[in-house]
């Protein structure tokens, strides 16, 4: 088995994704929020400012996600990915905790076009 490693910014060690995964908070709504985060007012900004410089058609990560067709039909993957904090990446800008809260609502809403 193979660790994946990933360089932190404000360390000369390198983290694992276990590591931050470990250190990732345990809030993923139980059930979907009211108001339902809209995506196009709330997840689309948090989106443009923290993924699509590499989930774009031009990008290094693949998957674009740069329109709702493209997060919407990779969902599931960036739940998973953003509530165990693989995503952003370690040395990249992190999520507010209002960013990451409206992702996750919205997400459990099963992503609506709203």
């Amino acid at each position: 088995m193979v660790a994946a490693l990933v360089l932190a910014c404000s360390t000369s060690s390198p983290v694992t994704v276990a590591d931050a995964a470990a250190m990732c908070p345990n809030d993923l709504p139980e059930s979907c929020p009211s108001p339902i985060p809209s995506y196009a007012t709330d997840v689309e900004p948090i989106l443009a400012a923290h993924c699509t410089g590499c989930h774009s058609t031009t990008g290094v990560a693949g998957h674009p996600l740069t329109t709702y067709a493209g997060v919407y039909g990779q969902r599931s993957a960036v739940l998973d990915q953003v509530y165990m904090c693989i995503m952003p990446p370690v040395g990249s800008p992190t999520l507010t905790v209002e960013e990451r809260l409206t992702l996750l609502g919205w997400l459990v809403c099963n992503a609506p076009n709203n």
